[in-house]
């Protein structure tokens, strides 16, 4: 009896020409009908091979979807042949009398299509199926539950009758997969794989039956993507991101292509049989017919008439929609953005990056968003005369590549891009020793990732951009550096904005500097800080000297903000003990526990990303004076806070555990007392008991708190857990249980 009653699958395979397509498609049936496989219903999938592969035949079967599909379906769609291109001028010469003029180049649209097993070129437009026709069977469908994958990138047979066609030009302008996802992408959040990127090929192995993109698709499905399961379902993510990654790994030269904004990451097959004592005891045992939580937001603001276009590309953290929090609305309410739609790109809340949701990622995925970006300029938003991007970390990697990628016509109609908090120099090697990085040594600055990115940059562009260019960075950053924001641009492209990583792109009110700078640059207006404190600035910047010249005359007047800024100032000039002294006489630092833990935070960081021990000394040194204040206000949740974090920095740098022990049995005798519930108080309790061996509390309240997190508090989170686990236990080993219970709660 099938165990996925509402799973549903076309396959076709088109033959002719092609016998592996044969192959592939009966491969994919094979496994898809057995019981102890994939687990499908047979009556629920067709197949369509060799003469069955017409077009009447595929449209019938479309039809028979939509017939027999609801909402709650999933589906399964797989299409292995020829794909095929006719541009308008193609066709002008083929159906118009001999003479007609042609269209110029950028009004010259591709048609694309499938060629089926009947496709006759001399009467192509009663055998083709045209993929914008596709599109509208796919939109027809109650579900949005599906994956299309295209294994349709096969140039030799591909030719075109007529006489003032040359066939050999004609074979390269059908070499391009990625005009035909577009075409068919109905923008509601289906996923489509294609086998290769443009100007490649889908290759088959020498020692292999079916292709290789193909074989990748079965070694997923016949569950060879992993050692231990979580829940007895593949899902649809999981089997885009192993045929992403395994692909290039077999053949470097082809390398698939894929949409990213995917309604739901619903159940595809089952885990096989033979392959369930690899489930875990405590996996899930979930339905596939469950809605989306949440809608997928493909625009913020879309209009038939626009010329001009925002596109708004994310960091590894987020997601297409949420990163850039209200800044499209502010932008839609302000008449000078009349003319402009603005769009998302990226991954959807359905679509995992390889390392989960964290401020790293790998050069896998930033290439999937570079791809997916330099491919849509290219191919889906043909109609705009003007693209501008605005990006956001890594994200702004991944447009770096995409500006290195497109053709060079393209260029002109990129109008203004727009970086924040982009690691452009990559990662220091001090920072690479940190403990929050989770295996991203790709990215380092002297890494061949970074550096051929750099040396790239600089021979397309070197200072001759042809787009307006702003790289921008936050005053209290976490992650990136200015350094390496700055670094590889010129001065005039170079804007500090107050906020830390995440808060410099979600301003809360239009009155921000982050969305002064979007809308004057978009604009072509001049900018000027007007919201960020110029102290600020001169500290994020390195300019110590200019901050303590000014506040320190008038320290005793200062108020709490100004008496951050001189201290973090003199602590920039290493005048230590003048820090000290402040903190100890100024009647606004004597009883402030919570600023002692912003200096030991501040620290902190520091420490995690050079490793230089002083930092982890001079942290410690902070949170022992706010907690011996917090002590005595008997302040159970600063208490509370301070010791975690000293439990933390003894084990780190200091390597001494008993100490660590100690300060953890007073956070967590603290946080116990503490009547108010939070957060912030759970993760203590975890860390807590973690530091004291009680793994299975730990894993317990860290799960309740994993629930009451956003994006940046699990990041924060995990850094400590991740950081504190790693050294307790001296493996990085990302197999390991608890490392990967820790991605999964807090990355996911």
């Amino acid at each position: 009896m099938s165990k996925l009653k509402n799973a549903h699958a076309l396959i076709i395979g088109v033959g002719a020409d092609l016998p592996a397509s044969v192959r592939d498609a009966e491969a994919i049936y094979e496994i898809l009908r057995d019981e102890e496989l994939a687990g499908y219903s047979e009556q629920n999938i067709t197949l369509l091979t060799e003469k069955n592969a017409t077009n009447t035949k595929i449209v019938e079967a479309l039809d028979d979807l939509i017939e027999r599909t609801d909402e709650d379906s999933s589906i399964f769609m797989f299409y292995s042949g020829h794909g095929g291109t006719y541009t308008d001028n193609d066709i002008i010469e083929l159906e118009m009398p001999k003479g007609t003029p042609l269209k110029p180049d950028h009004e010259n649209q591709s048609h694309y299509h499938l060629v089926p097993n009947n496709w006759d070129p001399k009467n192509y437009r009663e055998t083709w199926v045209l993929a914008t026709d596709l599109k509208d069977k796919l939109r027809s469908l109650d579900s949005r539950r599906l994956i299309l994958l295209l294994d349709c990138c096969h140039a030799e047979g591909m030719t075109k009758s007529g006489p003032e066609l040359k066939v050999e030009e004609l074979k390269q302008r059908l070499q391009n997969p990625e005009g035909m996802v577009h075409r068919i992408d109905d923008g509601r959040g289906i996923s489509i794989v294609s086998s290769c990127r443009a100007d490649q090929l889908s290759w088959i192995l020498s020692d292999e039956p079916n292709s290789l993109f193909t074989s990748c698709l079965l070694e997923v499905l016949r569950g060879e993507h992993k050692e231990h399961y979580s829940e007895p379902y593949i899902r649809m993510t999981e089997v885009v991101q192993y045929i992403m990654k395994r692909v290039p790994e077999k053949k470097p030269v082809q390398r698939p292509f894929v949409n990213l904004q995917l309604y739901d990451d619903f159940i595809l097959s089952c885990v096989p049989e033979h392959l369930t004592t690899k489930i875990s005891a405590n996996a899930e045992v979930a339905g596939g017919t469950q809605k989306a939580k949440e809608e997928v937001v493909t625009s913020f603001r879309e209009s038939e008439n626009a010329n001009n276009l925002v596109l708004f590309v994310h960091g590894f953290s987020g997601q297409a929609s949420e990163t850039f929090g209200n800044i499209p609305s502010y932008l839609i309410n302000d008449s000078n953005m009349n003319g402009w739609d603005l769009l998302p790109l990226g991954f959807s809340q359905h679509n995992q990056p390889d390392k989960g949701k964290n401020v790293w990622a790998s050069t896998e995925d930033i290439n999937r968003i570079s791809d997916y970006l330099q491919s849509s300029i290219q191919h889906r938003f043909t109609k705009y005369d003007r693209i501008a991007i605005v990006a956001h970390s890594l994200g702004g990697l991944a447009v770096q590549e995409a500006l290195l990628e497109i053709d060079e016509a393209q260029h002109a109609r990129i109008s203004h891009v727009v970086l924040f908090a982009t690691p452009s120099s990559g990662i220091s090697e001090e920072a690479m020793q940190g403990l929050c990085n989770c295996n991203i040594a790709e990215l380092n600055q002297n890494g061949s990732y970074i550096q051929q990115l750099r040396k790239d940059w600089n021979t397309k562009f070197g200072e001759n951009l042809p787009f307006k260019l702003q790289v921008v960075s936050a005053t209290n950053d976490e992650f990136v550096s200015v350094e390496s924001v700055f670094d590889d641009f010129p001065k005039e492209s170079r804007v500090t904005i107050g906020g830390s990583h995440f808060s410099l792109v979600q301003p809360k009110t239009e009155e921000n500097d982050t969305y002064e700078l979007i809308l004057k640059t978009l604009t072509n207006s001049e900018f000027h800080q007007k919201y960020t404190d110029s102290e600020e600035i001169n500290i994020a910047l390195g300019e110590y000297e200019a901050v303590v010249q000014k506040l320190l005359p008038k320290k005793d007047t200062l108020k709490l903000k100004g008496l951050r800024s001189l201290i973090f100032a003199l602590e920039g000039l290493d005048r230590h003990d003048e820090v000290m002294d402040l903190l100890e006489t100024h009647p606004l630092a004597q009883k402030n526990s919570d600023l002692m833990g912003i200096l030991g935070g501040r620290h902190k960081r520091r420490y995690l990303s050079t490793m230089d021990t002083s930092e982890g000394e001079k942290a410690i040194a902070y949170y022992e004076k706010g907690l011996e204040l917090s002590e005595e206000q008997e302040n159970n949740e600063q208490i509370y806070y301070h010791a975690i974090n000293l439990a933390f920095l003894n084990l780190i740098v200091e390597e001494d555990k008993q100490t660590m022990r100690e300060y953890a049995q007073q956070a967590l005798k603290a946080a116990t007392e503490d009547p108010f519930d939070s957060l912030w108080k759970r993760a203590t309790l975890a860390e807590a008991n973690m530091y004291l061996g009680k793994m299975e509390e730990a894993r317990k309240l860290y799960e309740e708190a994993a629930e009451m997190a956003g994006i940046r508090e699990k990041i924060s989170i995990h850094t400590n857990a991740y950081g504190a686990y790693t050294s307790l236990m001296n493996t990085e080993n990302e197999e390991e249980p608890f490392i990967k219970f820790l991605k999964t709660k807090f990355l996911s």
